[in-house]
């Protein structure tokens, strides 16, 4: 026969089972201040702390039930899980160490996540899912990890298994942050279209599918998402921080101007309003009034964007040493990441390397004798290094009627991974294989303009394309490119102070000397190509489009064929006709052409000190000085 105190345990046992944790605890307190105490009490009030949330709390009773108890699984295992989470690692370890069963492990693999020891934890979280393949906790969690590492097919493989098993947004979300790392837009934004139906109350995901239209270039979509998340939650800051940066983007600055009245009227305060208040000043020009607010911009807004905008402050206001190390801060932030991980592990600047080594003028004059076949008018190529005005030349291009100005779309560099250059494809391509490079170019144009006019030459605006100019000249001799030039010294510095969408030449520019490197060796390429193949040239250059802007376009469209309109003059309307400015220099190209920007590396010199070794050969090169 039970005695009194053994009843009412069972009695709280059971309270316990059917969810009753308030009451089941109340009743253990009753049998503890009886002075009765039992390895099933201790149990019992550590399982009914841990569940309701106190974690902190359970350990001391769960501590002592085990030790009364130590062959008890469930015990152990629940022990451990609420010693990981309240940081407990050393201990953690112990007490999980002593099974080896599937829910152990992944208690030390989540150890192993959290102490940063990433490749243990991938193998432990592998050896859980081996043993039990339902585990979408560890799916996710290895997802996050293969992500941080930059395995991103594998990351979303596991995501979508987490997904498979247990629907959550949180999983939508880290999935979409992978496919976002490799530019998987359409199935980025596929995934969270399904989700967002699933979850329409659910605001992050409506943020982050607006983060993914944005990215995908559908600017509508992408607005609709914010407003849609700003509709289910007028107080959600990230649903303002990131509307206001796509507004930004736009150049829509009056519905910037809208978006912070309606946050203020809502009485939002916080730092990230006073973020994009400060963005909207820095574009009005009111550049000390907007520091203090980005400066108070800690918490609710990325480091790495506030950095950026610090720095473009400081800059606007003279102060080099500053600007300076702001962008030095934005760059160190971002190349932490697994997204710049993933890009430098691509080795772009190995894959210029090559390209060079490949151009020399024994193999290129063994290259096999291919012409095309006449039909489609060849395109102009506008080609240099990023930073170099080459923005600016197109927007005065798109003035033109009689051209169809692509902005950065990578088909070249398609057509190149198609090819496999190391081999000898290019070297011996006949008049067909040339025929079917060039149809293939058209038919990825044709995806982008499906309803282009055949009539309108089509002007191919892709920087880095610089090093790609050899297999340009072999699909398109008879293409037009375009050069633009700037002095070596503005471009480096202002690839370094830009921060671009990271790729795997963009995140050459996290720091002052691979920008510089980059820099050289896209133009060793550049003037090899130049050296070797008959290529039909024009040298644009910026110092020029700033001075005089007349001559220098009234050289291009005579080298174009083109007549002379004086609408190619305009910027800004030219600006204003476009939806988005695909760009980092999408504010730039919206004002007024001026020379701010011309000659600044003068400011910085101190900073470039070591890179202008590498520079100084192409400075001189190109004209250019160092005084």
């Amino acid at each position: 026969m039970m005695s009194g105190a053994e009843a009412l345990l069972a009695d709280a046992y059971q309270r316990y089972r059917q969810g009753d944790l308030a009451g089941a605890e109340q009743i253990a307190r009753q049998v503890a201040a009886k002075g009765h105490e039992v390895a099933a009490l201790s149990a019992l009030l550590g399982m009914v702390a841990l569940q309701s949330g106190r974690t902190a709390e359970s350990l001391p009773h769960l501590r002592t039930a085990l030790a009364d108890t130590p062959d008890s699984l469930p015990l152990r295992i629940s022990f451990a899980f609420a010693l990981a989470n309240t940081g407990h690692y050393d201990e953690t370890r112990r007490v999980a160490a002593v099974a080896d069963v599937p829910q152990l492990r992944r208690i030390i693999a989540f150890v192993d996540q959290q102490e940063g020891a990433t490749q243990a934890a991938v193998a432990g979280y592998r050896r859980v899912l081996a043993d039990y393949t339902g585990d979408y906790e560890s799916w996710y969690n290895l997802g996050l990890l293969l992500s941080e590492l930059g395995e991103i097919d594998e990351a979303v493989e596991a995501y979508r298994k987490a997904l498979a098993i247990n629907v959550q947004p949180a999983f939508h979300i880290a999935l979409s942050k992978a496919l976002a790392k490799v530019e998987r837009h359409g199935e980025r934004c596929e995934s969270l279209r399904a989700a967002t139906a699933r979850f329409p109350a659910d605001v992050p995901l409506c943020v982050e599918l607006g983060l993914a239209e944005h990215a995908a270039g559908d600017f509508a979509a992408a607005e609709a998402a914010f407003r849609r998340a700003l509709e289910r939650d007028p107080r959600h800051i990230p649903a303002y921080v990131e509307y206001g940066m796509l507004l930004e983007a736009l150049n829509r600055l009056d519905a910037l101007e809208a978006l912070v009245a309606s946050a203020r009227a809502a009485g939002l305060d916080a730092p990230a309003i006073g973020f994009i208040e400060a963005w909207l000043l820095k574009r009005r020009g009111r550049f000390a009034e907007a520091l203090p607010l980005a400066e108070a911009a800690v918490g609710g807004v990325s480091a790495g964007r506030r950095a950026q905008l610090i720095g473009e402050l400081a800059d606007r206001m003279g102060d080099a040493d500053r600007a300076f190390a702001a962008f030095t801060e934005m760059n160190r932030l971002s190349a932490e990441g697994p997204a710049s991980a993933y890009a430098r592990a691509q080795d772009f600047p190995g894959h210029v390397r090559s390209t060079i080594t490949r151009l020399t003028a024994d193999r290129v004059a063994a290259w096999s004798r291919a012409e095309p076949s006449p039909g489609l008018t060849a395109p102009v190529f506008i080609v240099g290094f990023p930073r170099s005005g080459t923005t600016l030349l197109d927007t005065l291009l798109m003035n033109l009627p009689e051209l169809d100005v692509l902005e950065e779309e990578p088909i070249v560099e398609r057509i190149e991974a198609m090819i496999d250059l190391d081999s000898t494809a290019i070297d011996t391509s006949t008049s067909r294989d040339i025929d079917a490079f060039r149809t293939t170019y058209f038919d990825l144009l044709s995806k982008i303009r499906p309803d282009r006019d055949e009539k309108r030459l089509i002007v191919d605006k892709f920087p880095m394309n610089l090093v790609r100019t050899a297999l340009i000249g072999r699909i398109f001799p008879d293409s037009p490119i375009v050069f633009v030039e700037r002095h070596p010294c503005d471009v480096v510095l202002s690839c370094f102070m830009a921060r671009f969408q990271i790729n795997r030449a963009m995140v050459q520019f996290h720091d002052i000397e691979s920008a510089a490197k980059l820099y050289h060796l896209s133009m060793e390429a550049w003037t090899r190509t130049a050296a070797l193949l008959p290529l039909r040239v024009h040298h644009v250059r910026y110092e020029r489009m700033i001075a005089d802007l007349d001559g220098e376009m009234r050289a291009l469209l005579a080298f174009l064929d083109l007549p002379w309109r004086d609408t190619v003059l305009d910027n800004r309307t030219s600006a204003a006709r476009r939806v988005h400015i695909a760009t980092a220099s999408y504010a730039q190209v919206a004002e007024p052409i001026h020379a701010r920007a011309s000659g600044r590396w003068r400011r910085y010199r101190r900073h470039l000190e070591p890179v202008l070794p590498i520079l100084t050969p192409w400075v001189e090169r190109f004209g250019y000085s160092l005084d």
